[in-house]
Formats: structure tokens, sequence, C-alpha cells
């Protein structure tokens, strides 16, 4: 289970609220707040300074174009980026940074995000060592690390790899129990004190972005393991179920909330459960089996 007391989502930067400072292109993985936390800077530095203006110099005819980019209604082209660049003056490292964030932001392809997402952090690097901090989200890479941190709580718990990797169930290698060991207290996620491990108190904060791309091959395993579950274990051991529903629009934001507010309760239990000698994964799955623009479906069905 990933317990919120560990895994912090951010969904976004906010490293100009107050405009202090020029926004560092650097620490962000989103282009349309970078853009937007830009703009309102250069605002408070010269009141001339405005989306139309910017849209003048960029060599564009819509007033509107980029705060139409900005609140997500309109996607940037290369050509236009680069536009954009020239007239905000990002020049050199930073354009490069600026034109693959959004190629990372814009692709629906996961391969291809995991493909910008190591060029950011290459180009981070080279600008400034200081700012790099991938391997926190290498956490959320394989399924078996987050449930590692949980065992060394176990009453039980021994302190050998050869045990952990014989308990978890699929087992792994002795190797890949030391080296998520090593992982976890690199992050601080455990520790060891008196020759033994143990959880910390430390906090993991994430930003979204990056982590729908880290975390995808997590969950595709967490799934995987979850469809084995049903020939691995008895009845008693699991519960698989699943609901076929036909609900309107509005109603799948609510139900998004009430999944939200279920794992909240399952959380509360599971902090509170004394004695708590098993760890058990949790899979939520809610996903659409039609096409969900219904305007697209009516499409469809007109042309037919």
């Amino acid at each position: 289970m990933i317990s919120q007391s560990v895994i912090v989502y951010n969904l976004g930067m906010e490293k100009a609220d107050q405009y202090n400072n020029t926004p560092n292109i650097f620490e962000y993985y989103d282009y349309r707040l970078f853009l937007r936390d830009l703009v309102e800077y250069e605002r408070k530095r010269n009141p001339v300074f405005s989306n139309r203006y910017i849209v003048r110099r960029a060599g564009f005819k819509s007033p509107t174009a980029l705060k139409h980019v900005i609140d997500g209604k309109r996607n940037l082209s290369l050509e236009s980026a680069n536009k954009f660049a020239s007239a905000l003056k990002i020049e050199g490292i930073k354009r490069h940074y600026f034109l693959t964030l959004v190629l990372f932001n814009q692709t629906e392809s996961l391969a291809e995000r995991e493909k910008y997402l190591k060029e950011l952090v290459e180009l981070k690097r080279s600008e400034n060592p200081s700012l790099l901090d991938e391997g926190k989200y290498d956490v959320l890479s394989k399924w078996y690390h987050l449930a590692i941190r949980e065992i060394v709580d176990l009453p039980d718990f021994k302190n050998s790899v050869k045990w952990i990797s014989r308990i978890l169930t699929p087992q792994i290698t002795m190797q890949d129990v030391a080296d998520s060991l090593d992982l976890l207290k690199k992050l601080g996620l455990i520790q060891k004190k008196e020759g033994r491990y143990q959880q910390s108190e430390n906090i993991l904060e994430t930003d979204e972005r990056v982590r729908s791309v880290k975390v995808a091959e997590y969950h595709r395993q967490m799934i995987q393991l979850g469809a084995e579950s049903i020939t691995r274990f008895s009845g008693n051991e699991r519960d698989i179920s699943g609901t076929t529903l036909r609900i309107s629009r509005e109603d799948v934001q609510n139900v998004k909330i009430l999944l939200k507010e279920f794992r909240k309760k399952l959380l509360n239990l599971a902090v509170n459960s004394a004695n708590a000698d098993q760890i058990y994964q949790l899979n939520f799955q809610f996903f659409p089996l039609v096409i969900p623009d219904r305007k697209a479906r009516i499409a469809e069905r007109e042309e037919m």
C-alpha cells in the first residue's frame, strides 16, 4: 500500500509564488506553470508587460494565444514554442529545456514521455547538479520497494535479505532485496538502529508529471500481481470483484471522490491497526469501457 504518510503528490511547482526572484525553469516539469509564473514576474517588474504584448512580440495575431496555452486550452507546436521563447528571451540551454518540456507535457506516448524526462534530467544536471534529485522517484519503479519498507516494521521481522526475499510473494532475489534496502536508506525511508532496520518518518515529495512516468510500470506490475492472486491465493486470503456501471459524466468525478475518501478511511484503519502483522496491496481500477467523449461516439454512429 502506498501510504499517504510517505508519499506526497504535488500537482505542480510553486517556486515563484512571491515573485521575488526570476522563475527558474529548471525547477519546473510543467511548461504552462512556468509561462504563467514568468509572465506574472515580468508584469510585476514592468506594467507594460502583458499577454497581448508577448503575443505581439512572438508574431501571433490572436491576442489570447498565450492565455489559451497557459490555461491548457491550446497546445504549442515546436515552431510556436520557439517564437514564445524568443519573445520571452529564453535562450541557450534554457530554451532547450523549455522546448523539451513542451514535448514532455504534450506527448500521449509513455515511451516518449520517458525519453523526454531523461533529456530534462540531463539538462538539469548540466546546468546545476544541485537541482537534481531524480533518484527519489525510483521507489515507485518496482512493486517491492514500498512492500519492503512495510516489512521492516513487521513484529516478526528478521534482519536478513534471504528472509525478506523468501517471505515476499512472489519471491525476489536477495540482490534485489539488498538493492531495495540501499535505495530506501538513501531516500531516508528506512534507517538502521542498533543493527536493525526500521521505518523513518521522512516524507517523499514527488512531482505529479514525473511520478506518472515512473509509476506506470509499478501499476502494471501490481495489476499483474492482482490477476495472478486469483489462482495463487484462496478466496479467504484475497478479494477480487468488479462492477460494470452506467453513470453520467458528472458522476464519474463523484466516484473518484468516493474512492479517495475510502482510501483515506483505509489508511486511517491501517495506521490504527494493532499488532499489524500482514502486508496487503489494494488496487482500485476505475476506467471507461466505451469512448468517453459522447460527441465522438455520436459522430461514429452517424458515419455508419
